[in-house]
């Protein structure tokens, strides 16, 4: 594969993500789906798993509603949807992470009517901020990997885990250089290429994107950015799999510098720094945590401040899927502390399983009228 063609090749995968699954099992591959970035991928990994981002698809939802209610949000709604439609077929497993009343109202309806697939719920702590829960986040590590053990007949070989920490290591500092050189090269790395990257990382044997990656970001100097004045926005939410928002931003001379999303940074923040199940178990303490976990009244206020500062983020975006209630719950908060720090912000709310509305266009062209 040729490092120049790298954006077209991210953007085919994440527009074709059942066909990835379907080339990954005529290879003999097993495959893991997983529902959240807290779920240990690395785990999945040294026991002969390839990870698989379970994001729901589904644009019209009509069977899933037969078993959640309605005001549950689109991913999960979209994602039983695909589920009942078969787009999955041949996955080998399934993993959840409890984040939210709903996801796990969605593991305990699949577990029951998926006898045949090994479904796992990884109960990791709300709370993240003190050593007691610590401790119970690496139980709980141990028994889904005693779990994995039992399910596969296999024992967690030490070296496959060294292996596929550094494999995952690798993948976390390819997207956090592919950010960096975003910003300097907004032209030549558009938005949506940053979108596309982590998403086909998520769905990919990360053996399979590291090496290309690698060559893709070879071929920029880090040493010569470009002078560009675009204004730069930051995305807060959970899950985003739509392209729309980068098109615009790009569409109305501004750029999406970086952000705060299971789909993006959030995915790939922080090393594991010790080779062990400890290592992988201490890095989901220390990485920016989403809505769904507690580390202390201000610790999502400070990390986003920081990073807009970091970064020179001249306005923020909530892109919130419609019934996410933990980040509607922080909205007010942040907001605020946002614009305390001088960065004004604007809310759009979303709905996965529906076509993109106009709503997008015209409150980011709004916004972005505010800012000039």
């Amino acid at each position: 594969m040729n490092a120049k063609n790298f954006p077209e090749i991210v953007a085919d995968i994440c527009a074709n993500p059942y066909e990835q699954l379907k080339r990954y099992k005529a290879a003999g591959k097993n495959i893991a789906g997983y529902t959240c970035s807290y779920v240990p991928e690395e785990l999945l990994d040294a026991f002969g798993y390839i990870p698989y981002r379970l994001l729901g698809r589904a644009q019209n939802i009509r069977q899933a509603d037969r078993y959640l209610q309605t005001y549950c949000c689109s991913q999960i709604r979209s994602l039983l949807e695909d589920f009942i439609n078969d787009e999955y077929i041949g996955i080998d497993a399934v993993i959840f992470a409890h984040t939210c009343d709903s996801m796990q109202s969605f593991h305990d309806i699949f577990k029951r009517n998926n006898p045949d697939i090994f479904v796992k719920n990884v109960n990791f702590p709300t709370s993240i901020n003190n050593d007691i829960a610590f401790r119970y986040a690496l139980a709980e590590l141990k028994n889904f990997a005693a779990a994995l053990e039992e399910h596969t007949g296999k024992t967690l070989d030490r070296d496959a885990l060294v292996e596929s920490i550094s494999v995952y290591n690798l993948n976390r500092g390819l997207l956090d250089k592919l950010y960096a050189l975003h910003r300097s090269y907004p032209k030549e790395i558009p938005g949506v290429t940053l979108h596309h990257t982590v998403v086909a990382s998520m769905i990919s044997d990360k053996r399979d994107i590291n090496g290309i990656l690698e060559s893709y970001l070879g071929t920029f100097d880090e040493n010569e950015p470009e002078d560009d004045k675009r204004k730069r926005l930051m995305l807060i939410g959970s899950i985003n799999i739509s392209e729309d928002i980068y098109l615009l931003a790009d569409e109305f001379g501004a750029m999406i510098a970086d952000d705060d999303l299971c789909t993006g940074r959030r995915y790939f923040a922080q090393q594991v720094t010790e080779p062990t199940i400890e290592g992988v178990a201490r890095r989901y303490f220390s990485r920016p945590h989403c809505a769904a976990k507690h580390r202390g009244l201000y610790s999502r206020e400070h990390y986003l401040t920081g990073l807009a500062g970091k970064c020179g983020i001249d306005g923020a975006i909530f892109l919130y899927l419609k019934f996410c209630d933990p980040h509607s719950f922080d909205y007010p908060d942040l907001r605020k502390g946002l614009e305390a720090k001088g960065i004004p912000s604007q809310l759009i709310e979303i709905e996965q399983s529906l076509a993109p509305s106009g709503q997008i266009r015209t409150k980011l062209q709004a916004f972005l009228e505010i800012l000039e």
